[in-house]
């Protein structure tokens, strides 16, 4: 069962802090300290919460409460949990996705529980910082922390997901390519409108696309929803956009080859093209690879 009189505090008041701070509050959880390298950040967060003090002490957060989270940017985790005393009864977390739990070693050994609990999200803004209904979180701890990570993420709405171990790398470098790189994909398709069209003009043609293929995903599934050439075993059209990539964009070329090498076992699932097809696709696209 959630614990109501767990007091928790936070060390950072960006964006994660904000989402994770308001979204425990209206779980009816108490959020009773916030500290931040700037003084004005941690008022402002404690503002928008019933009864947080604010300041600049992470040791402030450490003394008044019994689950702190650390939230600050990854590389200052470290000399955070080194700075801080924490024994016996108190637990910490860090909420990076690619940071394991052994930046908080020095927690640890004195006696605190440490743990990590990263909500799989992004968070545009501080102003419209919140956690989404459904997330994932990853969770990474022993008992008894272990378990209050769990329960948090369910009263959060969210789905908890147990890692340990060298699960978080890959983890994160899931989360990068799923997100990241979704829009370094979608900022390299929108430059070949340069010569019909303005960046902007690309972007707001391209989002409803992009929005339609996660929805089919959602509602169908993978591989049912793959559209496209390659689906279908179009080797005319794919070859057509080598050509015009090849003189326009070397490197969304170079993206849309390994991309499409990778469609190729889609299309066979879905049962769009044979085992024939697909090698004569995957030759064409392997040419000058």
């Amino acid at each position: 069962m959630p614990d109501r009189d767990l007091k928790i505090g936070f060390t950072g008041a960006g964006k994660v802090a904000t989402a994770l701070a308001l979204g425990l509050t209206d779980a009816g959880y108490t959020v009773n300290a916030i500290a931040s390298r700037s003084l004005g950040s941690a008022e402002k967060l404690a503002a928008r919460l019933p009864s947080a003090a604010a300041g600049i002490d992470p040791q402030s957060v450490a003394d008044a409460a019994d689950l702190i989270f650390i939230t600050t940017p990854d590389a200052a985790i470290p000399g955070v949990a080194a700075s801080i005393k924490a024994g016996p009864g108190k637990m910490v977390c860090h909420t990076s996705a690619a940071d394991p739990v052994d930046v908080l070693e020095p927690l640890r050994r004195q006696g605190a529980v440490t743990g990590v609990f990263h909500p799989l999200q992004s968070v545009g803004s501080i102003d419209s910082a919140a956690i989404l209904p459904g997330i994932t979180f990853a969770i990474e701890s022993e008992e008894p922390l272990l378990g209050i990570l769990r329960s948090l993420a369910q009263e959060l709405g969210g789905r908890p997901v147990e890692l340990s171990g060298t699960d978080r790398v890959l983890y994160h470098a899931s989360a990068v390519m799923a997100s990241n790189y979704l829009v370094t994909l979608l900022d390299l398709a929108a430059g070949l409108w340069k010569d019909f069209g303005t960046r902007e003009q690309a972007v707001a043609a391209l989002l409803p696309l992009v929005r339609g293929a996660i929805d089919n995903v959602e509602t169908i599934g993978v591989p049912g929803c793959l559209t496209g050439p390659i689906s279908r075993g179009d080797t005319g059209t794919v070859n057509r956009h080598l050509a015009a990539l090849r003189g326009k964009s070397p490197r969304a070329l170079d993206v849309y080859r390994v991309l499409g090498l990778n469609t190729i076992p889609l299309a066979v699932a879905k049962g769009g093209i044979d085992t024939d097809q697909a090698a004569i696709m995957k030759e064409l696209l392997e040419i000058n690879l």
